[in-house]
């Protein structure tokens, strides 16, 4: 049986992958304005220390818990994909600021 904080971890990098998808996607269709700029840099922060915070507690939840390490390190893994993802849009943003390129 799976453990709420690996669901709950799970849940949370699938939900800013989705969210960050989005603020992309409403960038490069839309064009640079400052309400968007505003609102991703709110979420970038906001999801950066949320998501700190709940990978240090899966962390520390997997090294105590031999019983489930396994399905701790997958969701730890699941939770770090995120990291390239935000690299590649973050380059994606700097390198085509203002252009409907993509979409």
């Amino acid at each position: 049986m799976k453990n709420n904080i690996n669901i709950t971890g799970r849940l949370i990098a699938l939900l800013s992958f989705f969210i960050g998808t989005m603020l992309l996607a409403f960038y490069l269709y839309f064009g640079e304005s400052t309400v968007q700029i505003h609102v991703a840099i709110f979420f970038i922060v906001i999801a950066f220390i949320f998501n700190t915070i709940l990978f240090a507690v899966i962390l520390g939840a997997t090294l105590l818990n031999k019983t489930n390490r396994i399905e701790g390190l997958k969701t730890l893994a699941i939770m770090l994909c995120n990291i390239p993802i935000s690299i590649l849009y973050f380059y994606m943003v700097i390198t085509f600021p203002g252009h409907k390129l993509l979409l």
